[in-house]
């Protein structure tokens, strides 16, 4: 039997120690062995079945694949072009585990104060947009708002956001976080809900608002669960309406200046809870049960209503489509002075009653080349039982309804250079929402630039026309020429 041994163990290939330990004889510097002379096969398990032995002790690599191609992700300013597009209009979705880091982030990362923040998920960021509008108004450029104030200076958003990501990738485990965000400026004169400190809508000058004031504008708990349909998260708390091109946040609103389609349509935010649900690459949708439009928990004013948007991507992400909803009994609930006609209080804000209406959105995004795309938003919204004294033109049984439609062009001149052209038609047409019934015909072109990462510039001009009646000052039109400037942190 030994010839035959040693025929099989010279014609097996040789094989390295899988142990680890060095033969016998085989150290560097023997003299056990002489230079040039083979050395002796020692006889084992490994060099008589080498495909055994390398199964049971390597454990089973994966396959190895090529690395992925780079992602470059493009930054949440508006910059306009096809990935401008396909952000803006898109519902808020799921959280992603590690948002952008801007200038807070990257101060702290590389300290224990970033190590703890990393490690349990947090983030904290924020900006500040302030700007200044020149207008052929004097004092007001109502029906313009958000840059309402003719020819003055705003601090508009001192924005803080503090919150933890979700999971929503490599976990079949459900994950848990939360978002707060605070705004600061004169912003929250046009976004603080009823029933959520609106004592600072008071002046000591009667009939007029105080400037400055703080909202926190979204505040939600939220749970992500990956095998619920592709991926599913819900949220409770005060959440955004899911729909729109444009924004609450001015990092992430294409313009400056903001339309009739956002500013006078829909609502802004809703409490209650939301169900943020992907079911394939093409669709997508978001479902709240709510208390109401622009209504804080615990109000008089609210009531059940329905939220939600249905999504469609086409394949290759050229075409995009959201429909979506606000509905609800859509009927006014006038402020009379006292019970029990009595249903909710005025304020500031609204001053005949609580606005309870009914909204229809529709947005289309197309993206017609590597550097541009196209946007559509339409908007038609309605409610019954306004009082006539808040009718600009009266209808029967207080009926009110309101059509935008607005049209957005993207181009992207460089890294740095972005245009948009906004060009939009809103009828009000018993003038209850603006004051002033008619078709109102604007048109805005701005410019982005790129100051560095954490800076961009917004300069526009905008025309406005009511071609009834005259909003502007005694006016049919304004002109108006604006820019802000953006600081992330």
């Amino acid at each position: 039997m030994t010839p035959l041994v040693l025929l099989v163990a010279a014609l097996m290939p040789g094989q390295t120690n899988l142990e680890g330990e060095v033969p016998i004889g085989a150290a560097s510097g023997s003299s056990a062995v002489s230079a040039g002379a083979p050395p002796e096969v020692q006889l084992t398990v490994a060099t008589l079945f080498p495909a055994a032995t390398m199964r049971r002790r390597q454990p089973e690599q994966p396959e190895v694949f090529p690395p992925p191609e780079p992602v470059e992700l493009v930054a949440p300013f508006f910059a306009g072009g096809p990935a401008a597009a396909a952000v803006a209009p898109s519902p808020p979705g799921p959280t992603t585990p590690l948002p952008d880091r801007w200038w807070f982030m990257r101060e702290v990362q590389g300290t224990w104060l970033g190590a703890f923040l990393d490690d349990n998920r947090f983030y904290m960021t924020g900006w500040i947009e302030q700007s200044f509008t020149a207008s052929t108004d004097k004092v007001s450029n109502v029906t313009v708002v958000w840059n309402d104030r003719a020819n003055r200076y705003l601090l508009q958003q001192a924005w803080v956001r503090i919150g933890r990501s979700v999971v929503t990738s490599g976990t079949t485990e459900p994950t848990f976080g939360f978002q707060i965000d605070d705004l600061n400026g004169s912003d929250y004169r046009f976004t603080l809900p009823r029933g959520l400190w609106n004592s600072q809508l008071d002046n000591h000058v009667p009939g007029s608002q105080n400037l400055y004031g703080v909202d926190l504008i979204q505040h939600y708990v939220s749970m992500y669960l990956p095998l619920l349909f592709r991926g599913t998260e819900f949220r409770f708390g005060r959440l955004y309406t899911p729909w729109g091109v444009e924004s609450l946040e001015a990092v992430s609103t294409p313009l400056l200046s903001r339309s009739y389609a956002f500013n006078w349509s829909p609502p802004f935010t809703h409490c209650g809870l939301g169900a943020y649900v992907t079911f394939s690459p093409q669709w997508s949708g978001v479902f709240m049960l709510t208390n109401g439009n622009d209504v804080y928990f615990g109000d008089p004013s609210e009531e059940l209503r329905f939220v939600g948007n249905l999504r469609w991507v086409q394949p290759g992400g050229r075409n995009t489509v959201t429909v979506a909803t606000s509905l609800g009994r859509g009927k006014f609930n006038p402020a009379y002075p006292s019970p029990p006609q009595q249903t909710t209080i005025a304020l500031a804000t609204e001053p005949f009653g609580r606005n309870n209406f009914n909204a229809f959105d529709l947005v289309y995004t197309h993206i017609i080349n590597s550097v541009m795309s196209y946007n559509l938003e339409a908007i038609y919204a309605y409610q019954y039982n306004v009082p006539q004294a808040a009718l600009a033109v009266g209808s029967y049984n207080g009926f009110a309804n309101w059509f935008s439609a607005a049209h957005y062009l993207f181009w992207t001149l460089s890294p740095k250079w972005g245009s948009i052209t906004r060009f939009e038609t809103f009828d009000d047409a018993q003038g209850q929402r603006t004051g002033f019934a008619g078709l109102y015909v604007a048109i805005t072109q701005g410019i982005q630039y790129r100051i560095n990462k954490s800076m961009v510039l917004r300069p526009e001009i905008r025309y406005d026309d009511n071609l009834l009646q005259k909003p502007f000052e005694g006016k049919h039109g304004l002109f108006t020429a604006a820019s802000d400037l953006i600081i992330r942190w």
